[in-house]
């Protein structure tokens, strides 16, 4: 979800990174999460990670709605409280939309040019892109800024 979504990717993970415990499958992911940030050189990391995965507890592997009540809820790095998915949903709508849309022209320029971006490109898409809200960063509007761009250009 960050990476892909917000392009807020966290970072690598440490070398020595523990494996879960396979005796825990019993618990829920939230309470094997919990078990794994506690430990040492875990939390930091995940407290950018975890938060953004559990609303969609509400849904079992297959995506399908889960009929039995789960703990969606959970507090984003920036402090904003939501419960399940359709929060996170009209948080992301209303409060970070600039940077869905930034994530979306990443990669469609990734895509459109075939390989990686360099660091100019990516803030080139972060400081132009943002001139598509008076818009509603329609998709075709976002298409059109990354094939009009240098990066797609200069292919």
């Amino acid at each position: 979800m960050a990476r892909k979504i917000i392009a807020e990717p966290p970072a690598p993970p440490p070398p020595n990174v523990p494996q879960l415990e396979e005796d825990n499958k019993n618990l829920s992911l939230r309470e094997r999460l919990e078990q794994h940030r506690n430990q040492p050189g875990c939390v930091k990391c995940h407290a950018g990670i975890d938060p953004w995965g559990l609303p969609f507890e509400q849904y079992d592997a297959a995506g399908r709605f889960r009929r039995e009540s789960v703990a969606a809820d959970s507090t984003l790095p920036d402090e904003t409280e939501v419960s399940g998915v359709a929060q996170l949903k009209q948080y992301l709508a209303e409060d970070r939309l600039d940077q869905v849309a930034f994530g979306m022209l990443k990669h469609l320029s990734i895509y459109a040019g075939g390989r990686s971006l360099t660091w100019k490109e990516i803030e080139l898409l972060r400081q132009q892109g943002v001139a598509l809200r008076d818009g509603g960063y329609r998709l075709r509007d976002l298409i059109h800024f990354v094939i009009h761009s240098s990066i797609f250009l200069e292919k």
